[in-house]
């Protein structure tokens, strides 16, 4: 409570602060106007400078549509003299000069934007020209920039800076582009010509009162046009701020500098040509800029006053409205966190519930069954007292009710994915016929259950819980995709895929397989979610009716196993989920055969040594061991373990529990057993594994907890039977 008044004390103290600010805003606003009058002024200035710059902007856009047009016609010319060319040899161009130059004539003409054409080969010689014929071939061109660059392999258009000669009384520059056979060897160059001043027209149109040059500028500073072309210099100067600017940001951007040719700050926008290294750039002079901005602000001075006075007022308002504002939206973020909270507290009470469904459905199966062994041992006890031998029917409902926990303990561990897989050789027929029972309660009445087996079904190699919980899992899925009632069929083959396809996404190897394929007559799945349904948390089911865990244990389960998974659905009318299991045969079959009762009235010889913190187990797997003639040592850690086992050469076996006290686990000392006795079998008791990253080597068991007598000899028997081990 003390903590709730002082986040109030500090709430009051908030909005006292909240209560003040409007007023000192507005005795500021009375007192220091001119504060004011330049806080505008600035904000004037800024506006009237961005609105110069986005003026420039558009500007500079329509110069480089303008610009891009114009170097198209060119690319086009030289694209149609390429093709007129290009199956002729030299000789045969010298040969049809007339014709050729008639030609490059009429297409000049129909491009303002091209002065003269000229096709020149390979020594820089010209072979045909729109200007004269024949063409003067008398003429080097070898020497020039543009036809040195052209002879670089790969070369592409290439524009020359602005250039005048003595056939030609003004200036002008070229574009030229490479010529080349099939082998990419140079033949020559196709070489055009421009005239600056025919951008003079367009840029004039573009010029305003706030818009004072237009510029043309290749990406080194050669200035191809530009309007004003009073005094238009040939490049601009290295230290020029364009060059800084473009060194920069190559692609477009703006600047103000003074240009150095006649110092006047201007204010610049630049942009790249498309695949050119040429610019189009538009400036102003900043004097003019002010001069509007001194105009803008001269008409503020006259009403700036009582207009500011207005503007304050209004803000005062807009302030006290926006500190009720802040009030209510203060509240509503209150109630939106304390109804954050509810949903928390909701979901968490929701989470509770759900695990005291959960634990209230384990406590009352273990319940019943610690209810059947409590009332059979009280039956057996009273047996005992009468001197009479137990019947029967106590000691095998008892044996019952353990196998019943013992199911029940490991279907809870595989569910959390903390038991290793124990594989074996599997029937698939008979696994399913075995929890027949099982999937038509899980079903429920109001579904048909059908089964259809194959004949001589193909072993597989697998763990059968695991399996059984896979099965249960997609019967659970089927019965809530039909809520109205329906079939589902549970149905095995055996299948053979001869090439990689492909399974719901992941790629199924070629190779035998068994496959269990469970379909349903359900509501079916999106398309659009098929492909997700075994991704972790992903569920279709409405929110609180799926954990979105099932299937991707299945595909888990099914990968680890070697197998796969796939699924087929269609809206309304169904899904089918088809298990592939890869099949066992020849040796592997005999390596992984199905567990066989142990004999264990068979006296056997060898020394063993079991390892248990739990006083009770441990007695019982020796008494055990000892009934079957094993002569057996046993330890309650393992220091005491590995003492033993330094001590006693002769030892065959360790038969530990992974979970051991001190910080030393069963799996260490298995490891440390085993280099001090090399070939040393083990055999892990557990019934909790993390992770299941047990190393089982050839020869080694596992034993989940509750285990039978005949179970512990029967690993005890296989551990012996694998060969030699250390003496």
């Amino acid at each position: 409570m003390e903590s709730v008044h002082q986040i109030e004390a500090v709430e009051h103290v908030s909005l006292r602060q909240e209560i003040y600010l409007p007023r000192l805003i507005a005795i500021l606003s009375l007192v220091l106007p001119l504060i004011i009058l330049l806080a505008a002024g600035w904000m004037s200035w800024r506006t009237q400078v961005r609105l110069t710059r986005d003026h420039l902007e558009g500007q500079v856009n329509l110069a480089l549509q303008h610009a891009t047009r114009v170097f198209a016609s060119f690319d086009l010319a030289a694209k149609q003299v390429e093709e007129a060319t290009l199956e002729l040899s030299d000789e045969e161009i010298i040969a049809q000069d007339a014709q050729l130059s008639a030609r490059l004539d009429r297409l000049s003409s129909v491009l303002p934007e091209v002065e003269d054409i000229w096709v020149i080969d390979a020594v820089g010689h010209p072979l045909v020209t729109s200007g004269a014929t024949p063409a003067p071939r008398g003429r080097d061109f070898g020497s020039e920039d543009f036809f040195q660059k052209q002879r670089e392999p790969g070369s592409k258009v290439f524009i020359s800076g602005r250039a005048l000669d003595d056939a030609r009384p003004t200036q002008y520059f070229k574009v030229s582009y490479r010529r080349q056979d099939g082998d990419n060897r140079f033949r020559g160059v196709i070489m055009l010509t421009g005239d600056p001043r025919s951008f003079e027209p367009f840029y004039l149109s573009m010029l305003t009162d706030r818009l004072s040059a237009v510029s043309l500028v290749r990406g080194d500073g050669a200035i191809l046009a530009r309007v004003p072309s009073v005094n238009m210099p040939l490049r601009l100067p290295e230290n020029s701020p364009f060059w800084r600017a473009i060194q920069k940001e190559p692609i477009s951007g703006a600047f103000v500098d003074i240009v150095p040719n006649d110092q006047v700050e201007r204010m610049i926008v630049y942009r790249s040509l498309p695949n050119l290294p040429i610019y189009v750039s538009a400036a102003v002079e900043m004097s003019k800029v002010r001069m509007i901005w001194m105009e803008g602000l001269a008409a503020h001075l006259w009403f700036g006053l009582p207009a500011t006075l207005a503007l304050f007022i209004i803000a005062l308002a807009a302030i006290s409205q926006a500190k009720r504002q802040a009030i209510t939206l203060d509240e509503l973020q209150k109630e939106a966190r304390r109804r954050v909270f509810a949903e928390e507290a909701l979901r968490q009470a929701n989470k509770m519930e759900a695990i005291g469904r959960l634990t209230g459905g384990v406590a009352h199966d273990f319940n019943n069954l610690l209810q059947v062994m409590l009332g059979r041992l009280s039956r057996i006890h009273k047996s005992a007292e009468r001197n009479e031998p137990p019947t029967l029917r106590d000691i095998d409902a008892m044996q019952f009710a353990i196998d019943r926990a013992a199911n029940l303990t490991h279907r809870l561990l595989a569910f959390s994915r903390q038991q290793p897989l124990q594989m074996k050789i599997v029937d698939v027929n008979q696994l399913i016929m075995d929890m027949s029972e099982l999937v038509r309660q899980t079903a429920g009445n109001e579904i048909i259950v059908e089964t259809i087996f194959a004949n001589d079904l193909w072993l597989v190699a697998v763990d059968p819980n695991q399996l059984e919980n896979a099965i249960l899992n997609l019967t659970s899925n089927a019965r809530d995709a039909m809520q109205e009632g329906g079939r589902m069929t549970l149905r095995t083959v055996n299948v053979t895929l001869s090439a990689t396809t492909n399974g719901g996404g992941v790629p199924i190897e070629a190779g035998d397989y068994v496959r269990i394929s469970l379909e349903d007559t359900g509501s079916g799945i999106p398309p659009d979610m098929v492909d997700k349904i075994f991704e972790p948390f992903f569920t279709t089911k409405p929110i609180g009716q799926g954990t979105g865990l099932g299937l991707s244990m299945v595909y888990g389960f099914l990968r680890q196993s070697g197998g796969h998974v796939s699924v087929e659905s269609t809206l309304g009318q169904g899904t089918i989920v088809r298990l592939f299991l890869p099949r066992v045969v020849g040796e592997a079959a005999g390596t992984l055969a199905p567990d066989q009762e142990a004999d264990d009235t068979r006296q056997q010889s060898g020394v063993i040594l079991v390892v248990e913190d739990e006083v009770e187990v441990r007695r019982l797997v020796t008494d055990t061991l000892r009934d079957a003639g094993y002569m057996v040592l046993s330890a309650a850690n393992a220091r005491e373990g590995l003492r033993l086992i330094e001590d006693n050469p002769s030892l065959q076996i360790l038969v530990t529990d992974i979970g051991l006290p001190e910080g030393v686990s069963g799996r260490d000392l298995a490891m440390r057993a085993r280099e001090k006795r090399e070939g040393l079998r083990v055999i892990f008791m557990t019934g909790y594994a993390q992770g299941g990253d047990i190393d089982l080597q050839e020869g080694d068991g596992l034993l989940g907890k509750p285990f039978s007598s005949s179970v512990l000899l029967q690993r005890v028997n296989e551990a012996l039977a694998t060969g030699p081990v250390a003496s």
